[in-house]
C-alpha cells in the first residue's frame, strides 16, 4: 500500500485485528504480572538487590544497618518489659 492509495477495507480490518491481538497480549501480560506470586517475587528481588552489589556480593554495611535496627528494637522491648 503506497502513501497515495487510500487503505482498503481489508487493510483496515487487518490493522484492527492486529491491534486487537496486541491489546489482548498486553492485558494477558499485565494480568500475569499482578498475581500475588509475581508481586512477591518482585518484592523478594528488590530486597535481595538492596543487600547485594551488582556482582552478587553481599553489602556488609547494609546488613549491619539492618542488624543494628533489629538489635535496637530488641533492646527497647526488653527495657520496656523490665520497667512495666
Amino acid at each position: 500500500m503506497s502513501e497515495s492509495t487510500p487503505p482498503t477495507t481489508a487493510d483496515l480490518q487487518a490493522e484492527i485485528a492486529a491491534a486487537r491481538q496486541e491489546l489482548v497480549e498486553t492485558i494477558s501480560t499485565l494480568k500475569g504480572e499482578m498475581t500475588p506470586g509475581a508481586m512477591v517475587r518482585r518484592g523478594g528481588r528488590a530486597i535481595t538487590g538492596w543487600f547485594t552489589d551488582e556482582f552478587g556480593g553481599i553489602r556488609p554495611e547494609r546488613v549491619a544497618v539492618v542488624g543494628a535496627v533489629v538489635a535496637g528494637i530488641v533492646i527497647l522491648k526488653i527495657a520496656r518489659s523490665r520497667r512495666g
